[in-house]
């Protein structure tokens, strides 16, 4: 690993531990015990960082998302996806690194949230034309216009759904995950998401 990947490794590390705000440069090389000189060499300020991590971030959720939706069953992908983000204790870490973002950093949030979406409807695309393949999702729906809905309609409510309807992190996640299977399923599909629930 080179230097600029420890860079980013371990201020990811540390933002998402204790805040993007409450992390500075000086802390980051402390904790890699390289000069504030080194540092610069490879980003020229804190947001140049942040861009960076975004930058991977998406990079690397691309990338599992293409593994993931090769063989496996798209349902089966999805419930296990979802249950690794839960049972990682990530969540609420991504979640207050995001709030703090969007405070702290709104333009490049904006930046982020607008790229964000693109990735995600495309890779909704790919997984909704795989369930219909499997047989799993309707063939009879407009994939486009489903996959745009599915993104926004279920990002807009998310945090609504933790505060008004006072659901866990967890529980907010399964809700929307349910609410999805049960909008673009077919019987089969649906039965088989309702046999996997159950277990």
């Amino acid at each position: 690993m080179d230097v600029r990947d420890k860079i980013l490794k371990t201020a990811s590390d540390l933002f998402l531990k204790y805040g993007l705000r409450s992390v500075s440069i000086d802390d980051i090389c402390n904790e890699l015990h390289i000069s504030k000189k080194t540092f610069y060499a490879h980003f020229k300020q804190k947001e140049e960082l942040v861009e960076s991590l975004l930058a991977q971030m998406r990079c690397k959720h691309h990338s599992a998302t293409q593994q993931s939706t090769k063989d496996e069953n798209v349902i089966d992908m999805l419930l296990n996806n979802t249950s690794r983000f839960k049972s990682s204790g990530m969540a609420e870490k991504h979640i207050n690194f995001f709030y703090d973002l969007q405070k702290y950093y709104p333009e490049i949030s904006a930046q982020h949230d607008l790229a964000m979406k693109m990735q995600k409807v495309e890779q909704t695309k790919m997984v909704l034309h795989k369930g219909i393949e499997q047989g799993l999702f309707r063939a009879d729906m407009n994939v486009d216009a489903m996959a745009l809905f599915g993104h926004i309609k279920f990002t807009q409510v998310f945090q609504e759904l933790r505060e008004k309807a006072d659901l866990t992190i967890s529980q907010t996640v399964d809700f929307i995950l349910e609410a999805f299977f049960r909008l673009v399923t077919t019987e089969q599909g649906l039965e088989y998401y309702l046999s996997k629930k159950i277990k």
